[in-house]
């Protein structure tokens, strides 16, 4: 009969702990970013993957002379008449959405990378992506 030993240190369990908090906030920014976004107008506006592509290449095709405005565009909510400059101000919001998702990510990591040992184990990826999302959108960034 063989047995076999595996002994995990200090440092590779909280080594573990920091790389899943770091797969944790990744997850968040996903969720986040893919959701949805809700216009000043109360117009929802799908962000997953699919939507932003096409979203994007219909303002490729109108800057480009490929269609001319207004088109009608799918929204979640519906169909509706958009000018060039309506379709370019949502994909302008997507993207600034977008954008303020990666860097509220970019932040968490950050904080993620200069906890000690002992904060590793307390952290709260959730409470620490949503402060930073506020402040991406704050600041525009």
């Amino acid at each position: 009969m063989t047995f076999t030993l595996n002994i995990t240190t200090a440092e590779q369990r909280t080594a573990a702990t920091r790389e899943a908090l770091l797969a944790d906030v990744a997850g968040i920014r996903w969720q986040r970013e893919t959701g949805g976004i809700t216009l000043q107008d109360g117009s929802v506006v799908a962000t997953d993957e699919r939507s932003t592509a096409k979203l994007t290449a219909t303002v490729t095709s109108l800057q480009n002379g490929m269609v001319t405005a207004p088109i009608n565009f799918k929204f979640p909510q519906g169909w509706q008449p958009v000018s060039q400059a309506e379709i370019e101000a949502v994909a302008a919001a997507v993207a600034q959405h977008v954008q303020s998702c990666f860097d509220a990510e970019l932040t968490v990591s950050g904080q993620i990378d200069a906890l000690t040992d002992a904060e590793v184990l307390t952290f709260d990826v959730a409470a620490a992506f949503a402060a930073a999302m506020e402040m991406a959108l704050e600041t525009g960034t």
